[in-house]
């Protein structure tokens, strides 16, 4: 209950900072610029209560062309009651004629996490604590239309400095449980056809990534990562939207159990907490019905199911993983229809996300 309190909490908060006549948006003198900022309230048994502030900055890039999307650049910034932090600086970034894409993100976490176990090695929940700045840059450039081909970057180093007293991780059996910098770059191909990047009604998104980690670009361990998405959208009616997408992600190699395939989180298999199922290898399909209420409100319905494994054993349970939910949307910003996001899902137990953008 305190947590479904808190989610109705944030969404009055947003009602009333933006459906006033007072609405709190900072423009440009010609109007291409759009500043919006956003309360941060949660509730987590590992952190407690949180507290920050969010916002984005709208902007094009090249006023003259009216085909430029316009990028993105979001901001969160949140403390904790058990005294911990993070900054996360996501971005997308749109250049003439959207000739050039990049996104990305820059991040600070000195946060908490739970850990279950790699596959169906299975060990009592036990909590860590890690540090770790994160940095990841991908940089595509249009080779045909709808077409793009890049590079990306990624780099990220988890300082562990408390574990749970007898458990798994502080006996450093795990790999990378003492902690592990991990720092690849690699091959980006991308395919999208959606017409709009926020809120699509239609297209098709394909992207497929490679990171290639290796101590010669300051990695602790070599290891290989995988991952492709595609996500598909239908408009059935001007109301309703169906959205679909599958992901799946390989790794081998030396990997440290940090950079393992996941289940759950804010964006994929909502209704487990992150890292609730971490293994070699992850698949899963995930879809949405997105029904427009009244104003600035919608109503979505979800649901996903998902198969991990590795490379001796795929899939390491014969029953695939599932998880299914509902959202409320606010959109709060309607020229671009960026949409503030409040799910509950159902997986193991009842998660609840409170961020900005869709999920897929």
């Amino acid at each position: 209950m305190k947590k479904l309190f808190l989610l109705l909490y944030y969404f009055l908060i947003i009602h009333v900072l933006y459906a006033s006549p007072t609405d709190s948006v900072k423009h440009s003198r010609n109007k291409k610029v759009q500043a919006k900022f956003i309360p941060v309230i949660s509730y987590a048994p590992e952190t407690r209560f949180l507290g920050g502030v969010g916002g984005l900055i709208t902007f094009q890039m090249c006023h003259e062309d009216t085909m430029t999307h316009h990028s993105l650049i979001e901001a969160f910034v949140a403390y904790t009651q058990n005294n911990q932090d993070y900054i996360y600086v996501p971005y997308q970034l749109y250049t003439w004629h959207n000739n050039y894409y990049f996104e990305g993100e820059i991040d600070y976490y000195n946060y908490s996490y739970y850990y279950w176990g790699i596959g169906t090695d299975r060990v009592p929940k036990e909590l860590y604590n890690v540090r770790f700045p994160r940095i990841s840059m991908n940089g595509y450039r249009k080779v045909l239309p709808h077409f793009y081909a890049g590079v990306d970057y990624y780099y990220e180093n988890d300082v562990i400095w408390k574990t749970a007293e007898g458990g798994a991780l502080q006996a450093g059996n795990v790999l990378g449980s003492k902690g592990s910098a991990s720092s690849g770059a690699g091959i980006d191909l991308l395919y999208d056809t959606r017409d709009s990047i926020y809120f699509p009604r239609k297209g098709w998104y394909i992207k497929a990534t490679s990171y290639l980690n290796s101590p010669a670009l300051g990695s602790t361990y070599s290891f290989n990562k995988i991952t492709g998405d595609i996500s598909w959208y239908k408009s059935l009616s001007h109301r309703l939207v169906l959205a679909a997408n599958e992901h799946t992600q390989l790794t081998w190699g030396d990997v440290p159990f940090t950079q393992l395939a996941l289940v759950g989180g804010s964006k994929q298999m909502r209704g487990y907490y992150t890292g609730y199922y971490r293994d070699d290898d992850l698949t899963y399909l995930q879809a949405e019905l997105r029904f427009h209420l009244k104003g600035r409100f919608a109503l979505v319905a979800f649901g996903s199911t998902g198969l991990m494994g590795n490379a001796h054993v795929f899939p390491e349970s014969p029953i695939p993983i599932h998880a299914e939910g509902i959202g409320l949307r606010y959109n709060y910003n309607v020229k671009h229809h960026i949409n503030v996001r409040g799910d509950v899902g159902f997986g193991n137990t009842l998660e609840y996300y409170l961020t900005i953008q869709e999920a897929f």
